[in-house]
């Protein structure tokens, strides 16, 4: 059977067709050999989220986003389609979130599927409920304004606070004690360096003519033996010793001048006898020069 020439040109034209529609989806990142599920949700705004974008199940991807809508005549003006594998039993509490995918701002979508194997399943093209997760810098965002805010605050307080210091008299009570303490300050400072150039000086002189006197007494006292003096001392300490000794002793002469006392006795019998001539010969000299008593009256 021959075929004719249009007829060949219409199946070239409608397999062209095919592979541009697949090798489109294809591109698009749809997998053309696995039947796919589709679910709806809708946001009050994107955070940049695209078509093509992932969509995950706890990290794990299992689809993408195939459309975006917009009607801002709602509050929630966007409506996204994400397909998902057929494989993936989507349960009852499940929904959809809008989360940041890396840290260079891009978006993807996660589903969240609750736990439970006795849960039913929501059938496909379902409509699923949808929240929002902020993103790390819309975290870091908010504690940096909120840092901000605290930091402007306080700068706030800080320019009252001055204003109202320089309300009124203050500032010029201030400015005059300031005057008076650089006042003090100056004249403190000529005396100081009247001090530095007339007594310093004076004082520095008199210290080194302390510290040359104790240096020649230092060499003076190197150059003295003190250890022949300590045994010249300790050779005149015995010599006391046996001395004293000698004293306590009975049987040297100091000893018995100092323990016998027949010797005091006889010593003061003398000295008595002694004091009784003289007496005598102040009274009658004659008598013991001459051998004449004078006649009594």
């Amino acid at each position: 059977m021959k075929i004719s020439r249009e007829v060949r040109v219409g199946l070239l034209a409608a397999l062209c067709l095919f592979l541009l529609y697949f090798g489109f989806k294809f591109l698009k990142g749809v997998n053309i050999f696995n039947p796919i599920h589709s679910y709806s949700g809708r946001f009050v705004e994107m955070k940049g989220l695209v078509e093509q974008a992932p969509v995950f199940v706890r990290g794990y991807k299992v689809g993408q986003v195939e459309s975006i809508t917009y009607d801002f005549t709602r509050d929630t003006a966007f409506t996204i389609v994400v397909s998902l594998n057929s494989d993936i039993n989507v349960v009852e509490g499940s929904s959809l979130r809008l989360v940041a995918d890396g840290l260079l701002g891009g978006m993807a979508v996660e589903v969240v599927i609750p736990a439970g194997k006795d849960l039913a399943t929501i059938p496909a093209r379902s409509e699923l409920p949808t929240s929002i997760q902020p993103s790390l810098v819309d975290e870091l965002r908010g504690s940096m304004l909120a840092s901000i805010d605290s930091a402007l605050y306080s700068v706030r307080e800080l320019v009252d606070n001055i204003n109202g210091q320089l309300q009124g008299d203050k500032i010029k009570d201030v400015l005059a004690h300031a005057d008076e303490l650089l006042t003090s300050l100056k004249v403190s400072s000529t005396k100081l360096e009247g001090v530095m150039r007339n007594d310093v000086p004076a004082i520095v002189q008199q210290v080194d003519s302390v510290l040359a006197d104790v240096k020649k007494l230092s060499a003076n006292v190197s150059e003295a033996d003190i250890a022949a003096v300590i045994t010249r001392a300790d050779s005149t300490l015995t010599e006391l010793q046996k001395l004293i000794e000698t004293a306590n002793s009975t049987d040297g002469t100091v000893g018995m001048l100092l323990h016998d006392s027949s010797l005091y006795n006889n010593v003061n019998g003398t000295i008595q006898t002694a004091d009784s001539l003289m007496q005598e010969i102040r009274e009658q000299p004659n008598s013991i020069i001459w051998g004449k008593k004078k006649k009594r009256k």
